[in-house]
């Protein structure tokens, strides 16, 4: 089993090779051609055929008589890992093209099959480690025929190749035997009752993962319900953020509002402030006013109340002189009566 997935493998990155577009082995190209029929196409990096042909157009080689020929794969490569730079010679700007004229030829060469190749290399190996064995094919080997063209590799080894090898048909269910295409009928038959328990095995397996995921299902159904309730209670919050910002934006109106009138009632306050100061300092000039006409007042009636008193007096002094003249006359007459009556 190890050996003949080691051929698999084998043959596998032999094929892989050729579907990527990487360069031909030149031993495999030189089975059915000579060296002189392949010198000129050469690629410059990997020293094999090249595979879909570019050609080096730089100016700065072109004097070399050489021809200058890279698989595509190994010149991207390159340029992969040497940006501006040329596989030729170190400069920037490398200027290449791809040469039709070699790809059509390259594709016109005869070759046998790779993987037969490949097995006949395998073969050498072991004649030359053993030395068992006698010339000519070794006993359970199958061998390819075919002949053909380059372009026709690809198609031989996907549909007719006698050597390509396969994966077993229930490899899905357990089974990684891997064999000749030609064999694997026979592998079928023999084991029918390996793949039948396999396949029992995969569909109880299937079985036990459809009950988990049941399971899983109605947990997340479960889920699903919890996750609307709170998606509920979600929209319920949603609803009452929006009531409490529309809210918030009415009391913000409000309070914008609120803010002018009580600005404009500071400015009426303000307003009546300076107007009631105004008042008051009319007001103290007024007191002051009323005081000092007091005063006047007051000193009137002390300079009316001297007067009256003054012409009291005044009075009082005539009456006196008045009421002394009268005794002083009446003194007169009596003594002029008095000098009559003694006469």
């Amino acid at each position: 089993m190890e050996e003949e997935k080691s051929k698999y493998n084998a043959k596998l990155d032999l094929k892989s090779i050729t579907q990527q577009q990487s360069c031909f082995d030149k031993n495999w190209i030189l089975q059915l051609n000579q060296h002189e029929d392949i010198q000129d196409f050469i690629c410059l990096i990997c020293k094999q055929v090249a595979n879909n042909p570019m050609e080096i157009d730089c100016p700065q080689h072109k004097n070399m008589d050489e021809s200058l020929i890279i698989g595509e794969n190994c010149l991207k490569q390159f340029l992969n890992q040497n940006p501006n730079s040329c596989p030729i010679e170190p400069h920037d700007n490398c200027l290449y093209s791809q040469n039709r004229l070699a790809k059509r030829y390259i594709n016109e060469l005869d070759v046998i099959c790779p993987q037969q190749f490949q097995q006949e290399r395998e073969q050498q190996l072991q004649i030359s480690t053993q030395k068992e064995h006698e010339e000519g094919d070794i006993p359970g080997f199958v061998s390819c025929n075919f002949k053909g063209k380059v372009k026709q590799v690809n198609d031989h080894l996907e549909h007719s190749c006698r050597l390509q090898m396969v994966k077993c048909w229930f490899e899905s269910f357990g089974c990684d035997h891997i064999c000749l295409k030609s064999a694997i009928h026979d592998h079928l038959i023999s084991n029918m009752k390996l793949h039948f328990d396999l396949v029992i095995k995969s569909i109880r397996q299937y079985q036990e993962e459809i009950n988990k995921l049941n399971l899983e299902n109605e947990t997340l159904k479960v889920e699903l319900q919890l996750k609307g309730k709170k998606d509920e209670e979600i929209t319920h919050l949603k609803q009452q953020l929006e009531q409490y910002q529309k809210d918030n934006l009415q009391l913000n109106s409000v309070q914008k509002t609120t803010f002018v009138e009580i600005e404009k009632l500071k400015k009426d306050i303000k307003s009546k402030e300076n107007k009631i100061q105004k008042i008051k300092q009319k007001m103290q000039v007024t007191e002051k006013q009323i005081i000092q006409q007091q005063q006047k007042f007051e000193q009137i009636n002390e300079n009316k109340e001297e007067q009256k008193q003054n012409i009291i007096n005044d009075n009082s002094s005539t009456s006196i002189i008045n009421t002394d003249f009268e005794l002083v006359r009446s003194f007169k007459l009596i003594n002029t009566f008095t000098g009559q009556t003694s006469y």
